[in-house]
Protein backbone atom coordinates (compact mmCIF):
# COMPACT_ATOMS: atom_id res chain seq x y z
CA UNK A 1 0.00 0.00 0.00
CA UNK A 2 1.37 3.40 -0.94
CA UNK A 3 1.87 6.03 1.68
CA UNK A 4 -0.79 8.69 1.85
CA UNK A 5 1.07 11.28 3.93
CA UNK A 6 4.80 10.78 3.35
CA UNK A 7 7.32 10.20 0.60
CA UNK A 8 10.89 9.29 1.50
CA UNK A 9 12.33 10.03 -1.94
CA UNK A 10 13.72 13.50 -1.07
CA UNK A 11 15.19 12.30 2.23
CA UNK A 12 16.75 9.21 0.64
CA UNK A 13 18.28 11.35 -2.09
CA UNK A 14 19.57 13.91 0.39
CA UNK A 15 21.12 11.15 2.50
CA UNK A 16 22.62 9.51 -0.61
CA UNK A 17 20.60 6.39 0.23
CA UNK A 18 22.40 5.94 3.56
CA UNK A 19 19.76 3.83 5.33
CA UNK A 20 21.26 4.33 8.80
CA UNK A 21 21.25 8.10 8.37
CA UNK A 22 17.64 8.03 7.13
CA UNK A 23 16.55 5.86 10.07
CA UNK A 24 18.25 8.18 12.55
CA UNK A 25 16.64 11.20 10.94
CA UNK A 26 13.17 9.62 11.01
CA UNK A 27 13.62 8.75 14.70
CA UNK A 28 14.65 12.34 15.47
CA UNK A 29 11.69 13.76 13.54
CA UNK A 30 9.26 11.42 15.29
CA UNK A 31 10.55 12.57 18.67
CA UNK A 32 10.47 16.25 17.69
CA UNK A 33 6.99 15.95 16.23
CA UNK A 34 5.60 14.30 19.37
CA UNK A 35 7.09 17.01 21.58
CA UNK A 36 5.83 19.73 19.23
CA UNK A 37 2.27 18.39 19.15
CA UNK A 38 2.36 18.36 22.95
CA UNK A 39 3.59 21.97 22.89
CA UNK A 40 0.78 22.96 20.55
CA UNK A 41 -1.80 21.47 22.91
CA UNK A 42 -0.25 23.11 25.95
CA UNK A 43 -0.02 26.49 24.22
CA UNK A 44 -3.67 26.18 23.17
CA UNK A 45 -4.74 25.54 26.75
CA UNK A 46 -2.82 28.67 27.77
CA UNK A 47 -4.20 30.77 24.90
CA UNK A 48 -0.64 31.27 23.67
CA UNK A 49 -1.47 31.52 19.99
CA UNK A 50 1.86 33.16 19.11
CA UNK A 51 3.69 30.08 20.42
CA UNK A 52 1.31 27.83 18.50
CA UNK A 53 1.93 29.79 15.31
CA UNK A 54 5.71 29.52 15.76
CA UNK A 55 5.53 25.77 16.47
CA UNK A 56 3.30 25.11 13.47
CA UNK A 57 5.70 27.12 11.32
CA UNK A 58 8.65 25.05 12.55
CA UNK A 59 6.83 21.77 11.88
CA UNK A 60 6.31 22.69 8.23
CA UNK A 61 9.96 21.93 7.51
CA UNK A 62 9.44 18.31 8.59
CA UNK A 63 6.39 18.09 6.37
CA UNK A 64 8.49 19.40 3.46
CA UNK A 65 11.28 16.86 4.00
CA UNK A 66 8.76 14.03 3.75
CA UNK A 67 6.84 15.69 0.91
CA UNK A 68 3.66 15.77 2.97
CA UNK A 69 1.44 18.35 1.33
CA UNK A 70 -1.58 17.37 3.46
CA UNK A 71 0.29 17.77 6.75
CA UNK A 72 1.89 21.02 5.60
CA UNK A 73 -1.45 22.47 4.49
CA UNK A 74 -2.96 21.69 7.89
CA UNK A 75 -0.03 23.41 9.58
CA UNK A 76 -0.40 26.45 7.30
CA UNK A 77 -4.10 26.56 8.19
CA UNK A 78 -3.27 26.40 11.91
CA UNK A 79 -0.76 29.23 11.51
CA UNK A 80 -3.40 31.37 9.84
CA UNK A 81 -6.00 30.63 12.49
CA UNK A 82 -3.50 31.51 15.23
CA UNK A 83 -2.86 34.83 13.52
CA UNK A 84 -6.61 35.51 13.49
CA UNK A 85 -6.87 34.66 17.20
CA UNK A 86 -10.32 32.99 17.27
CA UNK A 87 -9.95 30.19 19.84
CA UNK A 88 -12.77 28.08 18.42
CA UNK A 89 -11.32 28.00 14.90
CA UNK A 90 -7.82 27.48 16.31
CA UNK A 91 -9.12 24.49 18.26
CA UNK A 92 -10.64 22.97 15.13
CA UNK A 93 -7.42 23.55 13.17
CA UNK A 94 -5.40 22.03 16.02
CA UNK A 95 -7.63 18.97 16.01
CA UNK A 96 -7.07 18.61 12.25
CA UNK A 97 -3.30 18.94 12.70
CA UNK A 98 -3.31 16.37 15.50
CA UNK A 99 -5.30 13.89 13.41
CA UNK A 100 -3.02 14.24 10.39
CA UNK A 101 0.09 14.21 12.62
CA UNK A 102 -0.97 10.86 14.08
CA UNK A 103 -1.43 9.34 10.61
CA UNK A 104 1.81 10.93 9.42
CA UNK A 105 3.72 9.54 12.41
CA UNK A 106 2.19 6.11 11.85
CA UNK A 107 3.43 6.06 8.27
CA UNK A 108 6.89 7.19 9.38
CA UNK A 109 7.00 4.36 11.94
CA UNK A 110 5.99 1.87 9.25
CA UNK A 111 8.77 3.13 6.98
CA UNK A 112 11.24 2.95 9.86
CA UNK A 113 10.27 -0.69 10.43
CA UNK A 114 10.77 -1.47 6.74
CA UNK A 115 14.24 0.11 6.83
CA UNK A 116 15.32 -1.92 9.88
Amino acid sequence: MANKYIDLQFLMSSAKNDIEQVKEFIEDVLELNAVSIGSLNSAFENNNFAEMKATAHMLKSSADIFDSAVYKQNLVNLEGKCKEGDKESIGKALKDVSTIAAAWESELREELTKLA
